[in-house]
């Protein structure tokens, strides 16, 4: 009988900067922030830091991301040879 498990394994912290997620997946900063603004990957504002200017940094949520990847009903086109 086949598994519907998914394991994710998540190196470090499940939030991500848009810095670290454009370096690990090859996009552009500016790119990932265009997403993050349209609400394509879920976002998630906390001050991890003490910071001066007291503005919560946007992080994108992994766990979340993970989530709707594993319950989109898209499937491209290459995935399906």
């Amino acid at each position: 009988m086949a598994s519907n498990n998914i394991h994710i394994h998540l190196d470090g912290s499940p939030f991500w900067t848009a810095e670290k997620f454009a370096a690990e997946s090859g996009m552009s900063v500016g790119s990932v922030k265009k997403r993050m603004e349209r609400g394509e990957f879920p976002v998630e504002s906390f001050n991890l830091h003490d910071s001066a200017t007291g503005r919560a940094t946007k992080y994108i949520n992994m766990i979340k991301l993970a989530q709707m990847a594993a319950s989109s009903s898209y499937y491209h086109p290459r995935l399906l040879a």
